[in-house]
C-alpha cells in the first residue's frame, strides 16, 4: 500500500433516498483527507437520484442498477469492480462521516495484516443501538450472536470480529482475494458484511475497531423488508441468512449451536405473550431450515 497518501475508494449503495443524498455526499467532500473517489450504485425505482448525482455532483462514479431491490451484496460488488483505490469504504445512503473520519481510516492501515477497520456509529434513531448484556464490541459468540456495540468507546483502537456495513473499511486486495461480497445473501441482506469480514480474518488479517472514525447513522426507513423486530420477513431473513453463515464460516457443531439456542423467539414470547411473538418463533425456525438448504448442491 502507498502509505504516502492512499487512494480511497468510497462506495455507498442507495435506492430511493433522494432527500438525505446530498447530505451523506456533503459530508464526504467536507473531509480533510485529499485523494479519494465516491462510486454510488443506485437501486432506485426512478431516476431522481441519477439526476442529482450528475447535476449536482459530476465527480462521483454513478452505477445504476436500477429496481435491484434487496441486492445489496450485488451491489456492492459492483462498486468493488469499478474502485481504483487501495481502500475500500463502506457507508450507507442514510450516513454521515464526522470530521477526520477519513484521515482516521487512513491511518489504522499502518500495518500490512490489517485487513479491515470500521469505526463509531451514533444512531439517531436510540432503537437501533443494542440492548444486549454484551461488554464486548464486534464479537461473533460461539453461538452466532453478533455483538455490535459500535457505540461504545474503548478509549483505543482494539481488534474485533466484524463491522457494520455504515462505517466500514476494507483492503481491496483482502476483499477480492475471497471474491467480495457473497450473493447468498438475500432479503434484508443481514450477515453479508459479518461474513465478509470472518473471511478476511481466516485469510490472517485482522479486523479494526477505531473509535475515531466517526459516522452519523439515522436508520432511514426500507420500503421492502422493514426494521420491526417482530416482522415476519425480518425474522426470516435474520435466521436463514444466520444459518448459512454459521455453515459457510463455522462448521456443523456451531451452527446447530445457532439453531438449538439464538433467535428461537421463545424467550421474547414467553416475556410477553401474543400471536406476533409465538408466530415468530415459527417463522425463525422455517428459515433456519432454508438456510441449511442454501449449501446444498442444485
Amino acid at each position: 500500500m502507498n502509505k504516502d497518501k492512499p487512494l480511497v475508494s468510497v462506495i455507498i449503495p442507495t435506492r430511493n433516498r433522494t432527500e438525505i443524498l446530498n447530505k451523506c455526499l456533503d459530508s464526504l467532500y467536507a473531509q480533510d483527507y485529499p485523494n479519494f473517489e465516491v462510486i454510488m450504485i443506485d437501486a432506485s425505482t426512478n431516476h431522481d437520484t441519477e439526476k442529482i448525482i450528475k447535476e449536482q455532483y459530476p465527480q462521483v462514479k454513478y452505477i445504476p442498477f436500477l429496481h435491484k431491490a434487496n441486492m445489496r451484496p450485488q451491489s456492492k460488488n459492483l462498486g468493488i469492480e469499478a474502485a481504483k483505490g487501495e481502500i475500500l469504504a463502506f457507508i450507507d445512503d442514510d450516513s454521515f462521516v464526522q470530521e477526520g473520519w477519513m484521515s482516521e481510516c487512513v491511518k489504522s492501515y499502518d500495518s500490512e495484516d490489517v485487513g479491515g477497520v470500521g469505526g463509531f456509529i451514533i444512531d439517531e434513531n436510540a432503537a437501533n443501538s443494542e440492548a444486549l448484556s454484551f461488554s464486548t464490541i464486534g464479537e461473533v459468540t460461539y453461538n452466532g450472536t453478533r455483538v455490535g456495540n459500535y457505540h461504545r468507546d474503548p478509549g483505543q483502537t482494539i481488534e474485533v470480529d466484524h463491522l457494520r456495513g455504515c462505517n466500514m473499511s476494507l483492503r481491496k486486495d483482502c476483499v477480492v482475494a475471497v471474491n467480495g461480497f457473497d450473493p447468498n445473501y438475500t432479503g434484508s441482506n443481514v450477515v453479508e458484511e459479518t461474513d465478509l469480514c470472518i473471511k478476511i480474518k481466516q485469510k490472517g488479517f485482522k479486523i479494526l475497531f477505531n473509535p475515531k472514525m466517526k459516522v452519523i447513522h439515522t436508520t432511514a426507513a426500507r420500503d421492502t423488508v422493514v426494521r420491526n423486530t417482530f416482522d415476519y420477513r425480518r425474522q426470516y431473513y435474520i435466521a436463514r441468512n444466520s444459518v448459512y453463515f454459521m455453515l459457510m464460516n463455522y462448521g456443523v457443531v456451531r451452527t446447530m449451536a445457532y439453531i438449538f439456542t439464538n433467535n428461537t423467539g421463545i424467550n421474547a414470547f414467553l416475556k410477553k405473550p401474543e400471536l406476533v411473538r409465538f408466530n415468530c418463533i415459527w417463522v425463525s425456525a422455517y428459515g433456519k431450515l432454508a438456510g441449511l438448504c442454501v449449501t446444498i448442491p442444485k
